[in-house]
């Protein structure tokens, strides 16, 4: 090219450069502002607890007690001797004499993606501000879960401990677009691999795989010791399915092939789930080991959006959905929408079937000895970290689950689920995951409210009521700022724009 011509493509290279340097700045700039404020975590250090009560599922109190921490484990328990209590200092000293219990577990949640600036910095926050001190995340929306767990091992930002399976493993076409897609045995052997290369806990497995792709992924799961759960595929049976863990009623439901799409069922479907589907799909599970997480609250949660006078009520009242920023609300409109249309006779009879026969199914599989898991879905709509656990507990009662039982299965059970050693117990050498509440909890033991929590212990870190509350309250600031609910709102309309068709 002639001399001035390469001078003048040398010129628009450099202001092509120094344009992009500009915006890569201003975008970086505004990432930065949207950033929530620094979250402090507490050191991880020894503490001893005096004069405490001990209290966990089908134990009575043990008051009393002196209870050692260290190296996040609890390192002895015996009864506190005379005038210890008075020497305390610190966090000890504020809660001498206090009850305490084993950290609640959610089994089935979701952490927001990365591109929701700081929500799932937030959301840790709300499973413990909550007493909820373990979780399993069932299914990473971009993969971005083992940056958080990593963070919060390393002592970068306060949480819950993570069990994660990395990215939901789905068939053709998938269920959701973020769903890793396999087609054939070797692809699903590789994805597994991929995912426990990337540190999964679990494997989880989705609507649309094929029957002998699911074979696959259950053995390839096996040959990496790493548990198979999910979703039952719409082209195989629980029976057959080799999944450890089934969600939602998948299974149970005896769903109609030619109808189903690629969600899990329809709510008419639910009428198969009788008192002989019960007894036959518990006999299996026993026999089998299989469990299920049915997410009652989940159902009942999504029917908010039906009603949006209804869904304010409980953006109000619930003491996680209050801390959520709002434009929660436009992503779950767009990407779920109504459970079903109420001016459809049918379509609302059906529904209430499935909101009568869930919790039966649950309370069912129970009495029949098959195991249940308390599981909350979170990210689905109005169904809150940490807060929504509490109802499920609370769903599980009310199907007629008794008390103790309900209690049990949200603390040790789920930790003997996840192979984790005394994890939902007060045993000798268990993690240090505790709670400690102002004043006696009603026998039942679970069912106290955020503000009877006067500190929450995560992997031996003390978080004290106060300081989760005022960290809470900054958070509150941030993420109702004029920035911040600006640039999500072009985020939300965005969804919008995609979905909507």
């Amino acid at each position: 090219a002639p001399a001035h011509e390469g001078t003048t493509v040398k010129k628009l290279a450099i202001a092509l450069g120094i344009t992009g340097l500009v915006l890569a700045g201003a975008g970086a700039a505004l990432y930065v502002a949207l950033l929530p404020p620094r979250i402090p975590v507490p050191e991880a250090q020894g503490h001893v607890f005096h004069d405490v009560t001990l209290l966990e599922p089908g134990r009575p109190p043990l008051p009393g007690q002196t209870l050692r921490i260290a190296d996040g484990r609890i390192a002895s328990i015996r009864p506190t001797l005379p005038g210890e209590a008075a020497e305390a200092t610190g966090a000890a000293a504020a809660l001498t004499g206090l009850v305490v219990t084993p950290g609640l577990i959610d089994l089935h949640v979701h952490y927001p993606p990365q591109v929701a600036i700081g929500n799932p910095e937030l959301w840790s926050l709300l499973f413990l501000a909550h007493g909820v001190t373990t979780v399993r995340e069932t299914g990473s929306i971009d993969g971005s879960i083992f940056r958080v767990r990593a963070a919060i091992e390393a002592g970068r930002t306060p949480g819950p401990r993570i069990f994660a399976c990395g990215l939901m493993i789905d068939g053709t076409p998938p269920s959701f677009p973020s769903n890793r897609v396999v087609t054939t045995p070797a692809e699903v052997r590789a994805a597994v691999r991929e995912q426990a290369e990337a540190g999964a806990d679990c494997i989880k497995a989705y609507n649309m795989l094929e029957p002998a792709v699911l074979t696959a992924l259950v053995e390839e799961a096996g040959a990496q010791g790493l548990p198979a759960i999910g979703h039952v595929p719409h082209a195989a049976s629980f029976e057959t399915a080799g999944l450890v863990d089934l969600q939602h009623g998948t299974g149970a439901v005896l769903i109609d092939r030619e109808k189903i799409g690629r969600m899990d069922f329809r709510w008419e479907d639910w009428e198969t789930v009788d008192e002989g589907r019960v007894a036959y799909v518990a006999a299996v599970s026993r026999g089998q080991g299989i469990a299920h997480t049915p997410t009652l609250v989940n159902g009942r949660m999504r029917k908010l959006l039906l009603d949006p006078a209804a869904g304010e009520a409980a953006w109000q009242r619930d003491t996680g959905l209050r801390h959520l920023p709002r434009f929660w609300i436009g992503v779950w409109e767009t990407l779920w929408g109504n459970p079903y249309d109420p001016a459809d006779p049918a379509a609302t009879a059906a529904h209430a079937g499935f909101m009568e026969r869930q919790p039966a199914l649950a309370a069912g599989l129970h009495a029949a000895g098959a195991q249940i898991h308390a599981g909350t879905d979170t990210l689905m709509p109005y169904v809150a970290p940490g807060s929504s656990l509490h109802g499920e507990l609370a769903d599980l009662r009310a199907a007629g689950i008794p008390a103790q039982d309900v209690w049990r299965i949200a603390t040790q059970d789920a930790g003997e689920a996840l192979g984790a050693p005394g994890l939902g117990t007060l045993a000798i050498g268990a993690p240090a995951d505790l709670v400690f509440l102002k004043g006696v909890p009603p026998p039942e033991g679970i069912a106290w409210d955020p503000s009877q929590t006067a500190a929450v212990v995560a992997a031996g870190r003390v978080y004290l009521r106060g300081d989760l509350d005022e960290t809470l309250s900054r958070l509150d600031d941030h993420f109702n700022g004029r920035s911040y609910r600006a640039v999500m709102s072009v985020l939300v309309r965005s969804i919008q724009g995609t979905f909507a068709p």
